[in-house]
């Protein structure tokens, strides 16, 4: 029996889901995606879990957890929007390989995870011509979603290791040193943060290895040095995800504390 609000239903998710992968993965649209807002509830959480405490061991692993989640949440989306389209009809999508039986929900979800990830080997088979030919576009959703997931975590992970060379480097200069000399390397972070935003998600136990603190630092630094190297500072960071500046110094400072410290884990110890 054909199931048009399956159909619908998984079309719609397989929609919302391949949108917010694609903008996320190749886009750099990190302010209009819903795997952003997982991925800040789930950085809200642990820092509510670490509120009045140390979390030098979680700021090790909060990227990964971050990570995580939003990865489930395309995995698990897709397979659950391809389930639904082979639920749509279930008598010609999915029977079962040796008695050719009508599959069902956990069949149907278990067909989708393989073709998904390319297993093979599965105990259900598509039932006509038509429906092998869908299945064949949900291999390929699977493999597109597989690679561009690699690509986009190692360039999360790039990202990652150049804001804390980034903050390494700040905290090497002795108090009151030029910071203009490190505006070049602060562009390349605020870019790559803007292709990678979930690298933000990815503290340390070292206070010299975090980023967010690390730039409150160069704020103050380049507003000391005088009006040129301070406008040259905003004018760098004006990108950075999730952070709206107002207008006026003290504002804007006031503005980027609050915006490290909503990505600060617990109390985290020096």
């Amino acid at each position: 029996m054909e199931q048009p609000l399956h159909l619908a239903a998984g079309l719609a998710i397989l929609t919302i889901i391949s949108t917010d992968f694609l903008l996320a993965t190749i886009g750099a649209a990190p302010r209009v995606i819903l795997s952003d807002r997982i991925a800040r509830g789930v950085f809200a959480l642990l820092r509510r879990l670490t509120r009045h405490r140390p979390a030098r061991v979680l700021a090790r692993i909060s990227g990964v957890i971050v990570m995580c989640m939003v990865a489930a949440f395309w995995i698990l989306g897709t397979a659950l929007g391809w389930t639904l389209v082979f639920l749509s009809a279930p008598r010609e999508a999915v029977v079962l390989t040796q008695s050719a039986s009508e599959a069902g929900f956990w069949d149907a979800a278990a067909h989708a995870g393989h073709l998904l990830s390319t297993l093979g080997g599965a105990i259900t088979r598509p039932g006509d011509t038509l429906w092998n030919a869908v299945e064949s576009v949900a291999g390929v959703n699977g493999m597109v979603v597989l690679t561009l997931a690699v690509s986009f975590i190692l360039s999360t992970v790039q990202t990652v290791q150049q804001g804390r060379s980034f903050a390494a480097l700040l905290h090497s200069l002795p108090e009151g040193g030029d910071v203009t000399q490190l505006f070049d390397r602060l562009a390349e972070v605020v870019a790559g943060l803007n292709s990678a935003p979930f690298a933000l998600y990815y503290s340390h136990g070292w206070p010299q290895r975090r980023l967010p603190e690390a730039l409150v630092r160069m704020a103050r630094e380049a507003m000391a040095q005088g009006p040129e190297a301070e406008r040259r500072f905003w004018d760098l960071i004006m990108d950075l995800p999730q952070l709206d500046l107002p207008e006026g110094s003290a504002a804007r400072f006031a503005a980027l504390g609050d915006w490290a410290q909503r990505r600060r884990l617990g109390r985290l110890e020096a």
